[in-house]
């Protein structure tokens, strides 16, 4: 059966999001929690994966469906608990995030005797359904406590006040915790609305018995191969082993699953450009114009290679994405960040997944670059159980949250004192993460219409490799087009 891409929601349906600012109902600081509840909502459309989750999710899917499972859990000392509360959560349906956040809610509900009749009820959705679910839901007045945003929407729901700061429950010492950057995207305009899982940096995994097969040998460093160099290598290791001409083993995938957003595939085009350029910026500093950084020559240019990589005379990755083409072993390459090594270790807890490290492909007379960020725990305006909900964040971004949430993920922590306790990523290849974070990670664009312009983005990098006849410029200049009419509401966000 032939896959189908996956769904990006038209772009008008981003922007219907009333302002819902107004006080939270009262909350019962003495509810304690008994539980919690996981729940995949499915759907047709091929799920997809972002920025620093892991891409093993399901290929497809068929029609909608839930399923829910409790799980009783104690508190670990005295005291009373109080009446049954249930939180709602929107999150991805991802199953090493699921894993990790349901032992986080485990691990909160022990944490106090308050909090033992907690039930937190997570709602899974594909990636592509997460932004508009989490906004409906909003608007709507939905029953909705909490979700999980992308680093970059913070600022869209900030500005959309479909999320509560969180700024008043932290001192400036418990903001020193995380990373600078970590800091910066849960915030907006200066105040702090999200506390962070993790940080993210995605550099370039192989597949070693296809790398040594094809006599490759990837420089084990950030500074790696440019994007010449690498295309030979992909065109080196795709290869037909039944004889038929088509390749049963291909030489990269570019990004997480089978999405084609902006957290990989936007860093080709700002790598086309030298840093502090136009094509580099990928934005204006308005936030809101697209013309002049997007459809620049070098952009465009890259654009096309893209193209070439999936429809050129020798093509390197398959036209219709592949979901786990890595972790399935049938691609000798992918760019992803370092949460693929939780999911090899859960796939092959043999071992006989033997993989290596390089860093990301950058073009020569650009930049190299990976996209940091990632998850931020939001609580929704309209919770009922504001204390709660707060108080679940502030659990799940803390210390012993984020240990437990590494533990299960295995990718860069935003904690400085976690980072600083994890003796892997002082050795080979994790290492690579953590001085590529350090070296060569800048923020997504910044902008509170993040969300418009990625679904823009996404259709435009499909409608690229679409099949037959197509004029990269004209698309990519009216992606541009498409972007700033979208985001127009936005102009003075940062004035």
């Amino acid at each position: 059966m032939k896959k189908r891409r996956p769904l990006f929601l038209p772009v008008a349906a981003l922007l219907f999001l009333a302002a819902c600012g107004g006080a939270p109902a009262a909350t019962n600081s003495s509810t304690t929690a008994s539980g919690t509840t996981s729940q995949a909502a499915t759907t047709s459309a091929e799920t997809a994966v972002p920025a620093a989750t892991s891409a093993a999710t399901a290929a497809e899917t068929t029609a909608a469906t839930s399923v829910a499972t409790a799980v009783a859990t104690t508190a670990s000392s005295g005291g009373a608990p109080g009446e049954a509360v249930t939180i709602n959560f929107i999150t991805i349906d991802d199953p090493d995030l699921l894993l990790a956040q349901k032992a986080v809610a485990d691990a909160f509900a022990k944490s106090d005797p308050k909090y033992a009749n907690v039930t937190i009820n997570f709602q899974s959705v594909p990636f592509e359904q997460l932004f508009p679910k989490i906004e409906s839901a909003v608007a709507s007045g939905a029953n909705i406590d909490m979700f999980l945003a992308d680093a970059p929407d913070v600022k869209h729901y900030a500005f959309n006040k479909a999320i509560i700061p969180l700024q008043d429950y932290y001192t400036a010492d418990e903001l020193k915790q995380w990373l600078p950057g970590s800091v910066a995207e849960g915030s907006y305009k200066g105040v702090f609305y999200a506390p962070p899982s993790m940080e993210s940096c995605s550099l370039m995994f192989y597949n070693k018995d296809m790398t040594d097969a094809a006599g490759l040998q990837p420089p084990a460093k950030v500074q790696g191969w440019t994007m010449e160099e690498a295309l030979a290598a992909w065109k080196k290791t795709t290869v037909s082993k039944n004889g038929s001409g088509t390749p049963t083993q291909w030489g990269i995938r570019w990004g997480q699953g089978t999405y084609q957003g902006d957290y990989e595939h936007g860093i080709i085009r700002r790598s086309a450009g030298k840093k502090g350029s136009p094509t580099f910026m990928g934005v204006g500093a308005d936030g809101v114009t697209f013309h002049g950084y997007l459809d620049t020559p070098e952009a465009i240019k890259s654009f096309q290679d893209y193209r070439s990589w999936h429809r050129g005379p020798t093509p390197v990755t398959p036209a219709e994405p592949i979901n786990n083409i890595f972790f399935n072993k049938q691609s000798a390459f992918v760019v992803y960040p370092d949460n693929a090594i939780g999911t090899i270790n859960r796939l092959y807890p043999n071992g006989d997944f033997h993989y290596g490290v390089t860093g990301i492909p950058y073009y020569a007379d650009g930049s190299q670059l990976c996209h940091g960020g990632s998850w931020h725990f939001g609580v929704s305006p309209r919770t009922a159980h504001k204390d709660i909900s707060v108080a679940i964040a502030k659990f799940f971004g803390g210390a012993e949250g984020s240990k437990i949430w590494y533990s299960k993920v295995h990718q860069l922590p935003a904690r400085y004192d976690l980072l600083g306790s994890l003796p892997e990523y002082n050795k080979y290849p994790q290492q690579l993460f953590n001085e590529g974070l350090k070296t060569i990670e800048v923020p997504r664009i910044e902008t509170p219409g993040y969300t418009e312009y990625q679904s823009i983005f996404g259709e435009l990098m499909q409608s690229i490799v679409a099949e037959g006849d197509v004029d990269v410029p004209s698309l990519v200049k009216d992606a541009a087009t498409k972007m700033e009419a979208a985001l127009a509401k936005y102009k003075g966000w940062n004035q």
